[in-house]
């Protein structure tokens, strides 16, 4: 054991030679902090790790399993009491193409062809106008099965489910006397509103995709009653389509046959007014074949074009006449006559040429071959000139022919001209009545059709599958509810544990101290529900059970703290924390009991003037007397520091409580007297109050060696590790690092809190002891 060197009050006066760690800034005027950032802290990315998440869960896996009960107790609840619910099915076709009777289409085939037929049907099927005609065809207002009031109505006990009595307060009823007070008018629109209502509520249709089916379902708690309606419904939408269809052709006949007399008096005014212009006119009909203008007309254009066409050859002879020899036409070579004499003049001139080498011109017998040859060539010419004169002749008489015909033709069309002018206003007369009387025919057609289609109508609608009386109930599902109660209840609790995970902003994982804000992790001190119960037993933990892990963990972190700075370990420390209750004070009489183990003489000094707890620990202080008496200059040094029973432990009580612990503590006695302490004493422990934005933290860490957190997992906020790192740095502070207490109260799966093996190893060692 070191030598023990009194203090008397010189030596606030007087420090010592020896070599102080203490740090001196008496070059100040005041100890104010600075605002000078003198550190800034490292940059903390907030990753997601599946570690993280798992830890999360099972910190927070009372929240989970709390919120994961309450969702399947509420399912299970409802499920169980909830009355069982049938659902009965039925299909129905409905095809956009009708089966025609007749050629002509229906009034409604242009809607039924449409794209939307489908989703018009399904619409039609919901349509209140159904609901009400199956509801009056079952009377379900008065069938207790579906409508409860007509049970309760009628005298029966009907029993409600827990659901149906909470709704009913949610939703209460009208009152019943209220419902009176109404007329019955009122009070049936009332009746039918709540009846279609929970009609539709109840009633399903689902078209097949792909396809002409309809689904048509209806759910109720009886199998029968399901069945029963979900087969009205198709019936009565089968009617509903009759009956729609057949009040179309009904009015569409009444709108023909008003028609059809407006029709026939126009008509038969019209064929009046036709008969009477063709009196006027003259006129029997403007047909070709029996009109005799137009007739006539027709054969003189027929017999002019003959004439026209024979006057032309004509008058080709008759040019070929004139301009070309007469000896090489046609008919002059094909004349039997003219060839005839042509061969008797050829013979008579053979014969004259034969005499002419005998005898002389004058001989007699010449002169008579001369007189014939000269009668045939007169005869010859005469017939050449009669055939010509014919030639002529008929070329102006086809021409004379032709220009009659011409006169006549003109002189006939005038008269057809004349008739055609008065034959218009006859052939407009004769139009409108052959458009009245088809417009007659084909509305006098349609009507017998529309008569026919009305004594059979056809419709498009079939029932494919009736509904049949169910055997279980749709719902509730019992499984598939319970199932999802679990489910839900599993993600509301996840969901509810991350929530409370986001809002909750305290220290998890003491890996955040370094990582998050550059604190480096001194130790973990484990979490002892008994020790923690008795608060003194906790604050020498380490003396009386030297084996237990506290105090291990006790030991390693003491070892940090040396080793923090190994060429000039800290003299004079600090212990604080953010929050009360972090058990700074307990860690702070166990690190002193740590010191005397390694033979060191320490002092501690409670600086908690704000409430104070070390004199409960250590009864040789009082309350009544301590650090605040010394700062305030009521009491000497010497006065307040007690001995323990500890040797080499001393003791300083806070003392009285003052107004001003922090002006106190910002003295230059407090000053002085660390430095005093630091030269009598190897450690210099300082159990200061808590941060909480307060200044005596800010003003003691000016004056020490170094600064230790204790800090706490689910307890110590991350904003005020936040502002007190940073006012540190601000004033020029040190600090050592934190000590995380508690360690494992809230287990999870990266907990650092497991320390059984240390108890394991020292009972271990404990029992090899015995034996």
């Amino acid at each position: 054991m070191k030598e023990k060197r009194s203090l008397n009050d010189q030596d606030m006066d007087q420090p010592n030679d020896r070599h102080m760690v203490v740090r001196d800034h008496t070059q100040h005027a005041n100890y104010l902090p600075s605002t000078e950032v003198r550190e800034v802290a490292p940059e903390f990315r907030d990753e997601i790790d599946l570690r993280d998440l798992i830890d999360t869960l099972i910190r927070r896996k009372s929240v989970v399993l709390i919120t994961l009960l309450a969702c399947f107790s509420l399912v299970a609840l409802y499920t169980f009491t909830v009355t069982p619910q049938f659902k009965a099915k039925g299909v129905l076709r409905v095809s956009a193409q009708d089966d025609k009777l007749t050629k002509f289409e229906n009034v409604e085939s242009s809607a039924l062809k449409t794209m939307e037929f489908q989703q018009t049907q399904v619409k039609l099927l919901q349509s209140e106008q159904l609901a009400s005609r199956v509801i009056d065809r079952m009377d379900l207002i008065n069938n207790p099965d579906f409508n409860s009031q007509a049970r309760s109505g009628s005298g029966e006990a009907h029993a409600q489910g827990v659901f149906d009595t909470i709704k009913s307060f949610i939703r209460p009823e009208e009152n019943t006397d209220t419902f009176n007070l109404l007329d019955e008018d009122a009070r049936n629109r009332i009746v039918v509103d709540r009846t279609l209502t929970k009609f539709s509520n109840v009633f399903t249709v689902s078209p097949v995709r792909n396809s002409e089916l309809i689904e048509i379902s209806f759910a109720s708690v009886s199998p029968a009653l399901s069945a029963d309606v979900a087969n009205a419904a198709m019936d009565e939408f089968i009617n509903m389509h009759m009956d729609s269809r057949l009040r179309s052709s009904q009015d569409a006949g009444k709108f023909l046959q008003k028609q059809i007399e407006a029709v026939q008096i126009k008509l038969e005014q019209s064929e009046i007014a036709l008969q009477e212009f063709a009196r006027k006119i003259g006129v029997v009909s403007l047909d070709s074949k029996t009109n005799l203008v137009t007739r006539q007309l027709e054969e003189l254009n027929e017999a002019l074009a003959k004439a026209r066409s024979h006057r032309i050859t004509q008058e080709a002879k008759y040019q070929q006449i004139l301009t070309a020899d007469t000896r090489n036409l046609n008919q002059m070579v094909e004349n039997e006559l003219i060839q005839n004499l042509k061969n008797q003049y050829a013979t008579l001139e053979a014969e004259y040429q034969d005499l002419g080498k005998t005898f002389k011109p004058a001989y007699p017998k010449m002169q008579q071959l001369k007189a014939r040859m000269d009668q045939v060539q007169e005869s010859i010419y005469k017939e050449q000139q009669a055939i010509i004169d014919s030639i002529k002749n008929d070329y102006e008489t086809a021409l004379k022919t032709e220009q009659y015909l011409a006169e006549r033709t003109e002189e006939q069309k005038q008269r057809a001209m004349d008739q055609e002018e008065k034959a218009t206003q006859y052939k407009i007369l004769e139009r409108e009545v052959a458009t009245n009387k088809g417009i007659y025919n084909s509305l006098l057609e349609r009507a017998k059709e529309i008569e026919a289609t009305v004594g059979a109508l056809v419709t498009n609608i079939q029932v494919v599958d009736y509904a049949r009386p169910p055997l279980y109930p749709f719902k509730p599902r019992v499984a598939l509810n319970l199932a999802l109660g679990l489910a839900i209840g599993l993600l509301g609790g996840v969901g509810l544990a991350f929530v409370f995970e986001f809002f909750d902003n305290t220290i998890k994982n003491p890996d955040e101290m370094s990582e998050r804000f550059g604190i480096p992790v001194l130790g973990l001190v484990p979490y002892d529900k008994q020790a923690v119960d008795d608060r003194s037993n906790m604050a020498l933990k380490f003396y009386a059970e030297p084996r237990s892990p506290v105090a291990e963990a006790f030991r390693t972190t003491m070892t940090s703290v040396r080793l923090s700075v190994a060429d000039d370990p800290p003299k004079t420390i600090l212990f604080t924390s953010i929050l009360p209750g972090a058990g700074k004070s307990s860690l702070s009489s166990n690190s002193c009991l740590s010191y005397l183990s390694e033979d060191e003489r320490c002092l501690l000094i409670d600086a908690d003037l704000r409430k104070p707890s070390l004199h409960q620990i250590f009864k040789q202080g009082m309350k009544g007397k301590g650090l605040s008496s010394v700062l305030s200059g009521m009491a000497k040094l010497s006065e307040v520091v007690h001995k323990t029973d500890y040797p080499g432990l001393d003791f300083i009580s806070s003392g009285p409580l003052p107004p001003n612990p922090a002006e106190l503590l910002s003295s230059k006695r407090m000053r002085q007297l660390l430095q005093v302490a630091a030269g009598h004493y190897d450690r210099v422990v300082i159990d200061g109050p808590p941060y909480q934005g307060f200044a005596e933290i800010l003003v003691l860490a000016h004056m020490v060696d170094g600064v230790i957190l204790i800090s706490v997992e689910g307890d110590t906020p991350r904003e005020g590790v936040k502002h007190f790192r940073r006012a540190l740095s601000n004033v020029g502070g040190r600090i050592l690092g934190t000590i995380i207490n508690k360690a494992g109260r809230k287990k999870g799966y990266s907990s650092y809190g497991s320390y059984k093996y240390y108890s394991y190893n020292y009972n271990y060692g404990k029992q090899q002891d015995e034996e």
